[in-house]
């Protein structure tokens, strides 16, 4: 139980850090790009076997690196900005909640059986962006453009995670012992996708600061260690349907708290009906 609780720990954090970048003025692109390339070299380091890279791109799993390489660098810019801007809470459920686009692909695609309660959580799922997002009515000076972001986060999650299902199922990876490498590859490319653009940042817009390295350091070892700890709980529980909905329920719902009692986020009886309805909608859909 102590690995389920420290992936859901270290998951919550990277939300939290995101909004302590905000406090510091930390760069958003600069942290994200040095934070991967720490989780790269983390994931790596685990492993600790020498880096091939003949015969990694070699592999048949490499090609859709490239595509889930530039998701990560691309949605974690966007969780980044929604954390600071939208809400720590509202975050949370929507990269959460995407598990209900999975449960669709898996009906198209593997056949999977579309049941009652898939499609009652399919439902709340949407219905709990709405309840979660909406302020009251002396809090609608907030740009409601703003809110379109956890939407787009949603719809990127779902597709990220069809992905790595896909790529997982696929290539066999997990029952191969390649999860590890895999994530380390997918890091790689994150980073290597972002350092031309930090680059061309650097010598036109803003030059690279140390303390958005270092925060990039702070953010990239969470990062790994969110995902090693959720691996060791797939290897000690290998039920999914009891990790899954525990685990992204104890995300929203920690997220939720974190964000009220440390960063004083308004959340109302509406919202927090919303943050339930999430986590009965990620129960729904882990174990139907």
């Amino acid at each position: 139980m102590i690995y389920l609780l420290l992936s859901v720990l270290f998951t919550t954090s990277l939300f939290l850090i995101f909004k302590v970048f905000e406090r510091y003025k930390i760069n958003n692109f600069q942290a994200i790009v040095f934070n991967y390339m720490t989780a790269g070299l983390l994931c790596f380091g685990l492993i600790g076997e020498s880096i091939n890279v003949n015969q990694i791109t070699s592999e048949e799993w490499f090609p859709s690196t490239l595509f889930i390489g530039f998701l990560f660098i691309s949605l974690f810019n966007l969780m980044a900005f929604s954390a600071q801007k939208v809400g720590i809470a509202i975050t949370s459920v929507a990269t959460k909640i995407s598990l209900c686009i999975p449960v669709l692909f898996g009906f198209w695609y593997f056949g999977d059986s579309m049941k009652f309660f898939k499609i009652l959580g399919i439902i709340l799922a949407l219905l709990s962006i709405y309840f979660t997002s909406k302020k009251e009515e002396k809090q609608k000076s907030v740009n409601p453009i703003l809110f379109v972001v956890p939407i787009i986060l949603f719809f990127g999650s779902g597709i990220l995670d069809v992905t790595l299902i896909y790529s997982l199922e696929t290539y066999d990876l997990v029952n191969r012992g390649l999860e590890l490498q895999f994530s380390g590859v997918l890091y790689s490319i994150a980073a290597l996708l972002g350092v031309p653009i930090l680059l061309y940042r650097h010598f036109t817009i803003d030059k690279i600061k140390k303390k958005n390295i270092i925060a990039g350091i702070c953010l990239g070892i969470p990062n790994v260690l969110s995902i090693v700890f959720f691996l060791k709980c797939l290897n000690h529980y290998p039920e999914s349907t009891f990790i899954f909905p525990i685990n992204n329920m104890g995300i929203v719902a920690t997220s939720a708290i974190f964000a009220s009692l440390l960063f004083k986020e308004h959340l109302t009886r509406i919202n927090w009906l919303g943050i339930t309805i999430a986590m009965m909608s990620i129960l729904l859909l882990s174990v139907s």
